[in-house]
């Protein structure tokens, strides 16, 4: 008998399709503020871990943009979905892996991209230790947090089962120092996005207010 499918395993075909309505509308922000920050900060054609990759959609545009991507997740059917994205992704390989929080050779990347992961790990100081030690000098971690001070994560979360399965949220002070003390230098300050204010188009800049974003993206880089 096999194992029980996680929930990511059960919503990984829902997830892809919303994922994919918001890039053919053109608002896809999470994707635009990833690729934006990876063009910032890698070096072009360098190699990038999408750490929990989930349906590889974000792997999938940093492979449209030249960067070498090994997109990694815990679920098989996330990265069953993954792999059957229609476009041609030579430079971008998906693969299901079995160790947490990581286990890569020591400086194997130029960056790491990490969406909407690191408050589902049990021990997330371990997670971002393991991130600096697979970086090359220099490489950039570019990671999303939990916001804490989010109003969307408040009212939403009893009722989101995947907010709902989070064990960690952060102020940015908090997940600044976090950063900080495994070794990374932060490079500006985390930018919000994500609420509920993204449903009425007019108001859809709310969310890169810190008390309405659920989420903060976060660039640093190794020491």
């Amino acid at each position: 008998m096999g194992e029980k499918p996680t929930l990511f395993d059960e919503t990984a075909n829902d997830f892809a399709s919303k994922f994919d309505r918001l890039i053919v509308a053109g608002r896809y922000r999470r994707g635009d503020l990833f690729i934006a920050a990876a063009k910032q900060s890698v070096p072009s054609g360098g190699y990038i871990l999408d750490y929990g990759c989930g349906p590889g959609r974000i792997s999938a545009l940093l492979g449209g943009q030249g960067f070498r991507v090994l997109g990694i997740d815990p679920s098989p059917e996330m990265i069953s979905v993954a792999k059957r994205q229609k476009a041609e992704l030579p430079s971008v390989e998906f693969r299901v892996f079995e160790s947490r929080p990581l286990d890569v050779a020591e400086g194997t990347f130029d960056a790491i991209v990490c969406s909407s992961v690191i408050e589902y790990e049990p021990r997330p100081e371990e997670l971002v230790s393991r991130f600096i030690a697979a970086l090359r000098p220099g490489g950039a971690l570019i990671i999303s947090f939990a916001n804490s001070r989010s109003i969307s994560r408040a009212l939403f979360q009893r009722r989101n089962l995947h907010l709902a399965a989070q064990q960690h949220t952060w102020s940015w002070i908090q997940f600044k120092g976090l950063l900080e003390n495994a070794g990374f230098n932060l490079v500006g300050g985390a930018v919000y996005f994500e609420s509920f204010f993204d449903r009425v188009a007019p108001l859809r800049f709310v969310s890169s207010w810190q008390y309405a974003g659920a989420l903060g993206l976060v660039v640093a880089v190794k020491k």
